[in-house]
């Protein structure tokens, strides 16, 4: 496949993504997709197959959770190092694309029928994260009563932190730059399940080098 092609069909993946987050993937037509793609109306189902593959195809190009959670686990952290990296992981993906961020949302509350294929993506990040939970309690580094209670809130305050739609009347300050996000959110998840220390980190952040390109140029 030429080059000319590849950005092709990233323009389509991006495009759906845009709209998706935007709409939902309901409310969203392959013409409306291939229009902000700048890209022929029929090349949705001569790359895809249809509507229903670009969406999986988004999630795969999209979403690394899984990739960047293997290779934390072949580092072999420590609990705190594997709680703290993680969180970092996640915090840097949800900044660094909104927009699929904002898919993962939508399928997740609105229980459709592509919600498993989200699941299936991301899974994997929180059955590792649930490893360092209850490795760190097993150990005397966390505290906490229920451990599937306390993983339920983790999602929610990484993956879904920042989702301030709705509560802008409540909302006082700016929102924080992803550092300061970070020490916030760490701040707050490490509290919760009764650690006392100072953050630490398994090695460098993984997600940096896996995330996509995901501006891609309109064609000329």
């Amino acid at each position: 496949m030429g080059r000319e092609e590849e950005h092709v069909k990233k323009r389509i993946l991006n495009a759906a993504k845009k709209l998706t987050a935007r709409k939902g993937f309901d409310a969203t037509t392959v013409r409306e997709i291939c229009a902000e793609a700048e890209a022929n109306l029929s090349l949705v189902s001569y790359y895809y197959g249809g509507k229903e593959h670009v969406f999986e195809a988004m999630l795969d190009a999209f979403i690394p959770i899984a990739q960047a959670s293997a290779i934390l686990a072949e580092r072999r952290p420590e609990p705190v190092e594997g709680v703290c990296a993680l969180v970092r992981e996640i915090v840097y993906f949800r900044r660094s694309d909104p927009e699929i961020s904002r898919v993962i949302h939508q399928e997740l509350t609105r229980e459709t029928p592509r919600t498993q294929q989200v699941r299936e993506r991301i899974m994997p990040g929180w059955m590792l994260m649930r490893q360092f939970l209850e490795a760190g309690r097993a150990e005397g580094h966390f505290r906490f009563r229920s451990l599937d209670m306390t993983l339920v809130q983790m999602i929610g305050s990484i993956l879904f932190g920042d989702e301030r739609s709705g509560l802008a009347s409540a909302m006082t300050e700016s929102f924080p730059d992803d550092d300061t996000q970070l020490g916030d959110v760490l701040a707050f998840i490490m509290g919760g399940i009764g650690y006392a220390g100072e953050p630490r980190f398994a090695g460098e952040p993984i997600l940096p080098g896996l995330m996509p390109v995901c501006g891609m140029p309109k064609r000329e």
